[in-house]
């Protein structure tokens, strides 16, 4: 239940925090009606959770912007699940209509991955999350969906420093060698940020 993993998960990142000196967040995924979703946010800033997960096209864009404009002091990253790739441009929707919705980060189908856009799609979405728009903050751009620990630099070549690796399965693959694939991970993008 959503409740006891927040919970749980939000004290084992303390702990780790606490025996390592090193910060790192947990991203707790919402779901549900509006109410549901607002106790969830509630829940996981009380745990000390600064940034949720979100699905705008799977709650709904009415209930995605009101969490927002209700938890100012929470990150909200946005999904693409039920966005669709032909109907409205990913630019346009996961890049600049999330981002004016909200979002603080945009997850998207990252070129060479298992649901990948083109390099162009890829780069403009991008663009569209960070570039300057009318006072709004920009948005972290958040590529993802079958990327692999060997890939780092060439994502982070290709999109620069202000955007967020997302690889999950990658690091999975490695089962009881995750601690270790989650280690050189973080050490992969270290030692390619301070080149």
């Amino acid at each position: 239940p959503f409740a006891e993993r927040v919970r749980a998960c939000a004290r084992a990142v303390r702990k780790a925090a606490a025996a390592t000196g090193i910060r790192t967040q947990y991203v707790p995924s919402l779901s549900g009606h509006l109410d549901q979703l607002r106790d969830e946010v509630r829940l996981a800033r009380d745990e000390g959770i600064a940034s949720v997960l979100i699905a705008p096209m799977v709650v709904g864009i009415p209930s995605f912007t009101a969490l927002v404009s209700e938890f100012p002091d929470m990150a909200f990253m946005a999904h693409p699940a039920l966005a669709g790739a032909s109907r409205i441009a990913p630019p346009l929707l996961l890049g600049k209509l999330f981002r004016l919705f909200g979002a603080d980060a945009t997850i998207f189908p990252n070129h060479g991955g298992r649901f990948s856009y083109t390099p162009e799609t890829c780069r403009l979405l991008a663009d569209a999350a960070r570039a300057p728009w009318n006072g709004l903050s920009p948005c972290l751009p958040v590529p993802a969906g079958g990327m692999v620990l060997a890939r780092v630099a060439e994502m982070l070549d290709f999109y620069g420093p202000d955007t967020m690796l997302l690889i999950g399965g990658g690091l999975l693959a490695a089962r009881d060698g995750l601690g270790e694939a989650a280690a050189a991970f973080v050490e992969r993008v270290a030692r390619h940020s301070y080149r």
